[in-house]
């Protein structure tokens, strides 16, 4: 409702050349069509590495432009960080979370034809994640 309201700007129609854009919450999974860009941020970090290949090809298959994926880095540090929060069990087990190498994540990208264009770390005192932009070869 608010992307209509800016877009028309008060008119009763949209001024030539615009588009309303389309907006879908399907589970990952099941979602189908073709996006000019596909963006998934933080979800990585619920799937083991042989499941995420799965998902970043499922998500590339969606994407024609781009694909934008969020993921927590595995490094030795982060790595560590989350084995000594497994040793405090408690109801938030954020320890559970899946770790990815860059490495891994580019080779499940180049396998379906993807390359990484772009490459960041977004990090505070307790979260950290490293983003990449791929787009097709």
């Amino acid at each position: 409702m608010q992307a209509r309201k800016e877009l028309f700007g008060g008119k009763d129609e949209l001024s030539p050349g615009l588009v309303l854009p389309k907006f879908e919450v399907k589970d990952l999974e099941s979602l189908d069509g073709k996006y000019d860009t596909v963006v998934c941020l933080d979800v990585l970090i619920h799937y083991p590495q042989n499941k995420a290949d799965a998902m970043i090809a499922h998500l590339a298959s969606l994407a024609e432009k781009r694909l934008i994926l969020s993921f927590a880095p595995k490094t030795f540090y982060y790595n560590l960080l989350k084995r000594v929060g497994e040793l405090f069990p408690g109801p938030s087990k954020a320890t559970r979370a899946y770790l990815h190498s860059e490495a891994d994540v580019e080779k499940a990208l180049q396998k379906v034809g993807w390359r990484i264009r772009k490459r960041g770390l977004t990090t505070t005192q307790f979260y950290f994640s490293r983003i990449v932009e791929a787009t097709p070869v």
